[in-house]
């Protein structure tokens, strides 16, 4: 079991990075042949994806619910996941297209994606407290939220702006 930091933790980052959300819907529960194929395919593409980290996931995690499958996953680049979704000989552009083929638009199982492409200086902030690494902490390391980073307020850099925290530590270093 991962360690709980007792402690206030943001995210360690460095460039851009890019957080995809995806998932599946099961609308005919009846019609296990249909979904099923969906419901494992994910898996089996994370397998793949930690198996060859040179294809740039950086880290997954997967939330089942009771009809609903979704997976957050963060990655080095868009361009890495652009090109590991449209590779033949990867897992995830042959399950597509039999979905595409077995399922279509007969409404048996929804999926659906969200990809938000972060830039190094966007407005974005994360914060964990009595946890282990989790998310984009887990993805990217962590580090204490402390001066100006213990609020969510001093999280986000604006763009143009340096962090002061690492400013100060320059000067100290």
């Amino acid at each position: 079991m991962p360690k709980v930091i007792t402690n206030y933790m943001t995210a360690k980052t460095e460039g851009d990075f890019v957080v995809l959300l995806t998932g599946m819907r099961i609308n005919k529960f009846w019609k296990i042949w249909k979904w099923l194929p969906v419901f494992i395919a994910m898996p089996r593409m994370n397998h793949e994806l930690m198996k060859h980290p040179e294809l740039g996931l950086l880290h997954y995690r997967n939330h089942v619910g009771f009809r609903e499958m979704m997976v957050v996953q963060y990655w080095e680049s868009w361009e890495k996941l652009h090109a590991w979704a449209t590779d033949p000989t990867r897992r995830h552009l042959p399950a597509w297209l039999k979905l595409n083929k077995d399922v279509g638009l007969n409404g048996d199982v929804g999926t659906w994606h969200e990809t938000y492409i972060v830039k190094e200086r966007a407005q974005f902030e994360c914060l964990y407290v009595n946890m282990p690494p989790h998310g984009l902490g887990k993805a990217m390391g962590v580090a204490e939220a402390r001066g100006s980073k213990r609020t969510a307020k001093g999280r986000p850099r604006p763009e143009g702006k340096r962090d002061p925290d690492a400013a100060a530590g320059e000067r100290a270093g």
